[in-house]
């Protein structure tokens, strides 16, 4: 097995681990229409990109972060107008969320786009699926959901609107630098060293 089917096997592990995982947390379909989703479209477009080809960190990484410096603003928009409540209520007619589960969630995933972060700089390949995941659903999903969250809720300034804004700008530059920027691979383990009387010739 080529090491790239390797690493996309191994990607996909962590892809169905992660959306049992959503589905277990969600609290009840709302996970189901945006987390999830997301990590499938995460997955297919990691397959297709980075599973292939390595991303270039000089492009890359500099636009990655400012979409994290970003998330962490927009968190806090959230947490002080009663997402964790709101959310689950008013857009899908679940139970709210505990404020300590919705800060869990965040946080582990905050934790979680940091070693994104660390695979974009240092080129590991199944990481790379969660800076995937932070572009589709930390950023356009933000852009995208919060205008749904205001028209479902009939609320323009539903928590979170207004920081989403900013992911308009972050999110299709980031999907767009993940997608096209990339570095070529060093040459394979398998390629032969020259032998030392080639070497001797060439002097």
């Amino acid at each position: 097995m080529s090491d790239t089917r390797k690493t996309a096997v191994a990607a996909g592990i962590v892809a169905a681990a992660l959306i049992a995982l959503f589905a277990w947390l969600s609290p009840g379909s709302a996970l189901w229409w945006t987390f999830i989703p997301a990590m499938v479209i995460a997955y297919a477009a990691h397959l297709m990109t980075t599973n292939r080809r390595r991303p270039d960190p000089a492009k890359v990484l500099p636009v990655y972060l400012v979409g994290m410096a970003w998330q962490f603003l927009h968190f806090a928009e959230e947490f002080t107008n009663g997402f964790n409540r709101r959310w689950p209520t008013e857009v899908f007619g679940a139970q709210a969320m505990t404020l300590n589960k919705f800060v869990w969630i965040n946080m582990i995933s905050y934790a979680a786009f940091a070693i994104g972060g660390l695979a974009i700089y240092r080129g590991w390949r199944v990481p790379l699926l969660i800076a995937w995941f932070f572009a589709v659903m930390g950023a356009m999903g933000n852009a995208i959901g919060h205008i749904a969250y205001d028209l479902i809720a009939g609320d323009l300034s539903f928590p979170g609107f207004y920081t989403a804004l900013g992911y308009w700008i972050i999110g299709p530059v980031l999907v767009y630098r993940l997608w096209t920027a990339t570095l070529a691979d060093p040459l394979p383990r398998t390629v032969a060293a020259p032998a030392v009387g080639d070497m001797a010739v060439a002097r």
